[in-house]
């Protein structure tokens, strides 16, 4: 009996998932893990699939361990630069030797897809970044020996321009990455990327978003990102510092940030996803500062699902979560913000509502994708 004789394979939409990996570490927590996950269960109700996803040798994860999904391992470069400029040398075998009907590809940085998929099949795509440089200033460039010395946007475009539609998150992003296409290609090709490139902005999974904000609410200002430089981290921390001589009576909580804390006042204890969100329940306010590859902000709304109101530092992509949000662009306006917030009970229980209503309004953007991506993967 095969693993897959508990639901009709014969007739199931078989789709070949090609992988983007940023946490081989752990693979239980990579982005790309949640997002195929959700992917999977919301396309549940709207018809038969079968899953083949690709993931790196050694990392098959639990939370794929489901009854019509089958993990490949592909040996996959584990640093998430490197992955993107070396498929796999076992990649031609599965594009050869798995049956699919369709592919959906997060890695459009691998162009070698469409040149080898079984001929007739159709890609359609997801792109969680991009190499940019004057108009999408991610990372990519690195002067060290051995590091990648040429950003990957041009090859990441041309793998897109091989897809039905290739979904990102934000509008601000597009109109970025079409920016950055006009220096490098003509325009017939940019209109074509044009075309293909869909805004997704992500949704937030109504059984998760509390009914009300919590009465517990503590001194605690989170910032639930990466302790990295893209996502505003060292600037985050330098205004935190500066913030305690203005006052002391409040703490950090950094949930991401690995290793011994930097300040005494500084919390990075980790918890387990539900402790996580009930955590967050507690906190005053979070924080997201301007992060450099412009997507959207699965934290932010994190914090907002959980009745925790958002500060944003001035930025178009934000203004798509939180249009009504609260931004701040210089470092006094977001001091008296926050002294606003950690002082006026009453302003901020507005704020924390508001965070509810805004992050049920965006419950319903998930539905309306997961419908446009079924029709398309069942096309």
């Amino acid at each position: 009996m095969q693993f897959w004789d508990s639901i009709d394979y014969n007739n199931s939409r078989k789709v070949l998932v090609i992988p983007n990996i940023t946490n081989s570490s752990n693979i239980e927590k990579d982005s790309f893990i949640d997002v195929i996950h959700n992917h999977i269960k919301a396309l549940e109700k709207y018809g038969e699939y079968f899953w083949h996803v690709l993931v790196p040798t050694g990392n098959v994860t639990k939370k794929l361990n489901l009854p019509n999904v089958k993990q490949h391992q592909i040996d996959i470069p584990g640093d998430m630069m490197n992955q993107r400029a070396f498929p796999s040398d076992e990649l031609m075998k599965h594009l050869k030797n798995i049956e699919y009907d369709v592919i959906y590809s997060h890695l459009p940085d691998w162009p070698q897809v469409g040149r080898y998929a079984k001929f007739g099949t159709k890609i359609y795509g997801y792109s969680h970044w991009f190499e940019g440089s004057k108009h999408l200033p991610c990372n990519g460039v690195d002067r060290r020996d051995g590091k990648a010395k040429w950003l990957w946007l041009p090859i990441e475009l041309l793998g897109i321009s091989q897809m039905e539609t290739c979904y990102l998150n934000t509008q601000d992003q597009k109109n970025r990455v079409l920016s950055e296409a006009k220096e490098i290609f003509k325009d017939e090709f940019v209109n074509t990327l044009d075309g293909i490139l869909t805004v997704w902005n992500l949704g937030v999974e109504k059984s998760k978003i509390v009914d009300k904000p919590s009465e517990n609410k503590r001194k605690i200002i989170v910032f639930n990102h990466r302790a990295a430089a893209y996502k505003g981290y060292p600037k985050f921390l330098e205004l935190m510092r500066e913030y305690r001589k203005r006052r002391d009576d409040f703490v950090v909580w950094i949930p991401q940030l690995n290793g011994q804390s930097p300040e005494s006042w500084i919390d990075n204890s980790k918890s387990p996803k539900h402790e996580y969100y009930q955590r967050l329940q507690d906190c005053m306010v979070g924080i997201q500062m301007r992060q450099s590859n412009y997507g959207w902000s699965v934290s932010g709304t994190d914090c907002m699902m959980n009745g925790t109101p958002m500060v944003w530092q001035e930025s178009d992509c934000y203004r798509e979560i939180d249009p009504n949000g609260i931004f701040w662009k210089n470092k006094k306006d977001f001091f008296e913000i926050l002294d606003k917030i950690l002082d006026d009970d009453t302003y901020r229980r507005e704020l924390e509502l508001k965070a509810i209503d805004r992050a049920n309004e965006l419950s319903t953007n998930e539905d309306k994708m997961i419908k446009e991506l079924h029709k398309n993967l069942s096309n």
